[in-house]
């Protein structure tokens, strides 16, 4: 008579390659969840800057933050003015860097 099936040794070795093949397939959808996040916060802080340098633009005086400031509209978004003078009479170069997170983009313009 013979015997049909898989022995335990069989079972278990299959058991340990589905185990290392899964983990595997999650590092990577972890791995594609996080930079997808991070994309998406960078995207944000685009689209926050566009509507900061709108503000900068229009109005005829730049304050400096004196630190990072929430922006209204955004949330998790901090954004900060700096102030320099070029020593060319009166252009200043303006350094918004905004952050969300870890993400973090930082603009120069003159002015």
């Amino acid at each position: 008579m013979r015997n049909r099936g898989f022995t335990l040794l069989e079972v278990l070795i299959a058991m340990v390659v589905l185990a290392i093949s899964l983990s595997g397939i999650f590092m990577l959808l972890k791995s594609n969840i996080d930079t997808t996040g991070y994309t998406l916060r960078k995207i944000e802080l685009l689209e926050a800057g566009g509507d900061i340098f709108y503000t900068l633009y229009v109005e005829p005086d730049i304050e400096p933050t004196p630190g990072f400031v929430k922006l209204n509209g955004y949330e998790g978004v901090k954004y900060k003015v700096t102030e320099s003078s070029l020593g060319i009479s009166y252009i200043k170069e303006y350094t918004l860097t905004l952050k969300k997170d870890e993400a973090e983009i930082v603009y120069n313009f003159y002015r």
